[in-house]
């Protein structure tokens, strides 16, 4: 039986036997409002309690979708909590450190992409027995290590979703490898990137409801780097330079393209130029198996003279892949992609010249974007996370396109994220293996 028809028949099980798979939802963005209306879709799954900053929100999502005002509860304290009917099919808050309390959840659902109540939320799931699955790259690329093995030694799942390029590469990647091949390179297609790209220059091509930041960090790279490094540490890639190289390419020449340029196996890129009609983020996996016949029948195939070839996916389909992830989690006890170790890292570089003083801002920023390096690097040559600029202020001037160090800045508040990443590093001075 195919791993998605086992699913499907145990949440159908679920379905009829009224013990459906309990969410908690954080946030109702445009991708978790889009999950949730998924969930509703989905048999033996409901999203019990979304947290919203604004509840009003949550609550016109579950209006929308048909549910009467009777069955929703708005839960604003402990004691609420404590004394709320399970009666009230659905609960909603603004308090999001009411997860610390939660018991009646299967799996917390992240889908704000805020990194502090990413990393929160996570602690508070795996403390609590539960599991956590995540639409962040950026949680993932920065402290997903030290977050997975955690929750291993807890016994529940941490995972990014699929839907997003790093769940759906790993179902490639996964299955490329299963029919015997060796990863050449595994990445994104990109229609357009500036590295200098900010919020202001990007206005005019900011849709309705769309955030200027995530569109910018889209533009700029750092998104894409910071997705790269989630498969890279998944998989035990690497990029093959910082940066990586990003041709521009075609279906029909990628592989060619990559041959001329990488100097290994194993590698995560991305391409520009693949663009094609009702392509949507396309990704890629350029597989190698050697041997004669391989070749040949290859060949007659359609899939081109070998050893390297094309595996090609036209889009991801974002919150409608992304449930597969949360029933993988409570049926399977499975993630969809986690970390195997830290074998590529994202570090900040200066968007423009940057003075002492000067308080940084995160990814799709004013002041700082992101390129994906081997982590190994960025631990030698003590660079600055990506993840962890929205928490630093410079303490000496650098020059536009230079990467930011440690000891260019410092962090005036400490905070969950800045520990975790201290424990993460301190974790491979001690030589922790994350993956046994």
């Amino acid at each position: 039986m195919y791993h998605h028809d086992l699913i499907q028949k145990k949440l159908i099980e679920r379905h009829k036997d009224s013990r459906p798979i309990r969410v908690a939802v954080l946030g109702a963005g445009w991708f978790s409002s889009g999950l949730i209306e998924e969930m509703f879709r989905w048999p033996g799954m409901t999203p019990k309690i979304i947290f919203s900053r604004d509840p009003n929100k949550a609550v016109n999502i579950l209006r929308s979708l048909g549910v009467n005002p009777g069955d929703i509860a708005l839960i604003s304290s402990s004691e609420n909590l404590r004394n709320t009917s399970l009666a009230n099919r659905f609960w909603v808050s603004s308090r999001f450190e009411l997860l610390d309390e939660l018991k009646s959840i299967d799996v917390v659902f992240d889908g704000t992409g805020d990194l502090l109540t990413g990393a929160r939320a996570a602690i508070a799931s795996i403390n609590n027995g539960i599991h956590f699955v995540a639409i962040s790259s950026e949680l993932d690329s920065t402290v997903g290590c030290v977050l997975s093995q955690m929750a291993r030694e807890k016994g529940v799942v941490y995972s990014n979703c699929d839907g997003d390029q790093p769940g759906v590469l790993a179902r490639m990647i996964r299955e490329v490898r299963a029919y015997g091949f060796e990863i050449l390179v595994a990445g994104n297609c990109k229609g357009f990137m500036d590295v200098h790209k900010t919020p202001e220059d990007i206005k005019p091509w900011v849709g309705p409801g769309q955030n200027p930041r995530m569109i910018t960090a889209f533009t700029d790279g750092s998104k894409q780097s910071m997705e790269l490094a989630v498969t890279a540490n998944a998989f035990g890639l690497l990029p093959d330079k910082r940066g990586m190289h990003g041709p521009r390419t075609t279906k029909g020449t990628l592989v060619e393209d990559f041959q001329k340029i990488l100097s290994g196996l194993g590698a995560v890129d991305f391409t520009l130029g693949i663009d094609g009609v009702n392509q949507g983020g396309g990704v890629f996996v350029v597989g190698r198996r050697q041997g004669s016949r391989v070749q040949e029948d290859m060949k007659y195939l359609k899939k081109g003279k070998g050893p390297d070839y094309l595996f090609f996916r036209d889009q991801h389909l974002c919150y409608f892949e992304a449930p597969r992830s949360i029933a993988e989690a409570a049926i399977l006890n499975t993630a969809t992609i986690a970390p195997a170790g830290h074998f590529a890292d994202v570090l900040a570089c200066a968007k423009k010249d940057l003075q002492a003083g000067e308080k940084l801002d995160s990814l799709g920023g004013f002041t700082v974007y992101g390129l994906i390096e081997k982590a190994s690097v960025v631990r030698s040559e003590k660079l600055l996370p990506l993840g962890l600029s929205e928490f630093a202020v410079m303490r000496k001037p650098v020059e536009r396109d230079r990467p930011v160090a440690y000891s260019m800045v410092d962090f005036p508040e400490d905070n969950l994220v800045l520990k975790l990443r201290r424990q993460m590093e301190e974790n491979f001075t001690k030589d922790v293996v994350y993956v046994s």
